[in-house]
């Protein structure tokens, strides 16, 4: 992702280049020359957390970062960032939309860092537990009973996988963008991404994106649970008003960080035949479109083709 001393993500060429100074922002930081994560604890995450200030910005169709705090809220106040766009901490592995953080004062906000941090550097822990797993899916009844949240709607936007997956320097990245651009392209409040771990011999939800979601991190799906076993086959699935099995156990998911998830889908991330991820979302108002889902089809297509062609499979 490309830093600069403005940061604009309303105009993809406006960005300027990054200081002479300065090397590539998304490579790989020198050893030593920033604070290592603690794996466990938020006391002993939170005072190595406070002195690292690199965030991530995306509006689903443009990425930029690493960059300050300070230059992302100057990029707000003039109107460089729109306000619906999403970031996160470079020690997260979920999204949150920027708004959040603008309402919260300077001590909130580095609690929500240190908070967001412990989870997500613990989430290897939980994947390795292999108990682990979410519980059984609530019933059709039971979703049916859930009032459902009361989140804005959210407008499917014009996307660009590709473009925005060039500035992912990792599989981490990677992954992470394509979940945020997936979610802006079906006009989601919420999706995960579950990662094949042939380590784990399990399929762990690694990603996430929307308020709440980090709740969902490491845990590890069931062999048969009926949405991975149709991404295995390379099968995408989308939630009808009255759920089948595979979009029962997708709501029941969602439902743990959306109550009455209205629209749920799921889409598998195929690399030379063989399931690498699976990208799941889910809305509040309505069920997806055909259309809708054909977008996030798109960003897994990109993904794919963006893990092959830099050897990441």
């Amino acid at each position: 992702m490309q830093l600069s001393s403005e940061i604009g993500l309303t105009d993809r060429t406006s960005t300027l280049p990054p200081p002479p100074d300065k090397t590539d922002p998304c490579a790989a930081p020198v050893p030593g020359s920033e604070p290592e994560l603690a794996p466990t604890g938020e006391g002993v995450v939170g005072p190595q957390i406070s002195g690292l200030d690199r965030w991530f910005v995306t509006n689903g169709v443009t990425a930029v970062g690493p960059v300050s705090y300070e230059l992302l809220r100057r990029g707000v106040e003039t109107g460089r960032i729109p306000s619906g766009s999403f970031v996160r901490h470079d020690s997260w592995k979920v999204w949150r939309r920027l708004e959040e953080l603008e309402q919260l004062s300077a001590a909130k906000r580095e609690e929500a860092i240190v908070h967001l941090a412990a989870v997500s550097a613990a989430a290897e822990e939980r994947a390795s537990n292999p108990y682990n797993a979410p519980p059984p899916p609530p019933t059709e009844e039971e979703l049916s009973a859930h009032e459902p949240a009361k989140l804005p709607s959210m407008r499917p936007a014009a996307i660009d996988p590709a473009g925005v997956l060039e500035s992912a320097t990792d599989l981490e990245q990677a992954m992470l963008l394509a979940l945020s651009t997936a979610v802006t392209a079906a006009g989601a409040h919420i999706g995960v991404v579950h990662m094949t771990r042939v380590d784990l011999g399990a399929t762990v939800t690694s990603f996430a994106h929307g308020p709440d979601a980090e709740v969902l991190l490491g845990e590890r799906l069931a062999p048969n649970d009926p949405a991975l076993l149709a991404a295995q086959a390379g099968h995408t699935v989308m939630g009808e008003p009255r759920l089948g099995e595979a979009g029962r156990y997708i709501a029941g998911r969602m439902t743990r960080c959306l109550p009455g998830p209205r629209g749920v889908a799921m889409v598998p991330v195929m690399v030379d035949g063989h399931m690498s991820a699976m990208i799941e979302v889910g809305r509040a108002s309505r069920p997806f479109r055909a259309a809708e889902i054909a977008r996030v089809e798109e960003v897994a297509e990109a993904l794919s083709k963006h893990i092959v062609a830099l050897g990441w499979n």
